[in-house]
């Protein structure tokens, strides 16, 4: 009597199940997230991305409340969205990790892409979070301060709840890291880029803070997932902290508020 499926039959059904599963507890976790009805917890872990002599005291001077004012900006703008809660985002600092993810395709098509979200999630499923099990898992990545340097880019994965940030290991630019911080933080919850790829230059209307002002230029605040303020049709200027940020309407409806 043959059997009623072959090996490769069964493993296919498996596979299915597996993307069955997968594909419910997305659907499940983005609703939830959506809702906002508890706090997100995000856990920070520094890395340090080259082995920099500068880089290793900077990480290990970091404290938790060097990244409490990503709370107050998050609470911050909630409350001008009408989120009725007091404070919507908890940061935690995990300790630094040595041993960081592949990093994400630069230019990569959807394959390539795919490919390394598969890789994320079999990393994260075997991350060890330090007994935090938090919501969205953060590598900060910090490199070494040279003067002119251009840091590589910085990604934020809404299926796996996981941002990679490159950062400064840098007093001075600790304000701009947190900046860049937010941003991808805010990736993992369903934002979107508000800049030209190209150009680097917010686009208009979504990526400016204030695209009703006249005149329009120039722009006395960033859109946060514009990151830049501008300061007229060609040109922007980095905002320097998150004193200097909003989120735009179209961010807003993309995270749930």
């Amino acid at each position: 009597m043959e059997p009623i499926l072959s090996f490769k039959q069964i493993r296919i059904v498996l596979l299915l199940v597996i993307l069955v599963l997968v594909i419910h507890h997305q659907f499940n976790d983005k609703a939830r997230v959506a809702s906002w009805t508890n706090p997100l917890f995000i856990a920070i872990y520094p890395v340090n991305a080259e082995a920099g002599e500068s880089s290793q005291p900077y990480i290990e001077r970091l404290e938790e409340r060097d990244f409490e004012e990503i709370e107050r900006f998050i609470e911050r703008e909630g409350t001008r969205y009408g989120l009725e809660m007091n404070r919507p985002v908890f940061v935690q600092l995990g300790s630094p990790i040595q041993n960081s993810p592949p990093a994400p395709p630069i230019g990569g098509n959807f394959f390539q892409r795919a490919t390394w979200i598969a890789q994320m999630r079999w990393w994260r499923w075997r991350f060890d979070n330090q007994g935090m099990d938090p919501d969205i898992i953060v590598l900060a990545r910090y490199f070494e301060p040279t003067n002119n340097r251009r840091l590589p880019h910085s990604t934020g994965v809404e299926q796996i709840r996981i941002a990679i940030a490159n950062l400064f290991a840098s007093k001075s630019m600790h304000g701009e890291n947190l900046v860049v911080l937010a941003h991808e933080i805010l990736h993992t919850i369903g934002a979107t880029d508000k800049y030209d790829l190209a150009s680097g230059q917010p686009i208009f209307p979504d990526g400016f803070a204030q695209p009703e002002r006249q005149p329009l230029f120039p722009q006395r605040a960033a859109e946060i997932m514009a990151g830049r303020i501008p300061v007229d049709e060609s040109s922007a200027r980095q905002a320097q902290n998150l004193q200097q940020v909003i989120i735009g309407p179209k961010t807003a409806a993309e995270i749930g508020w």
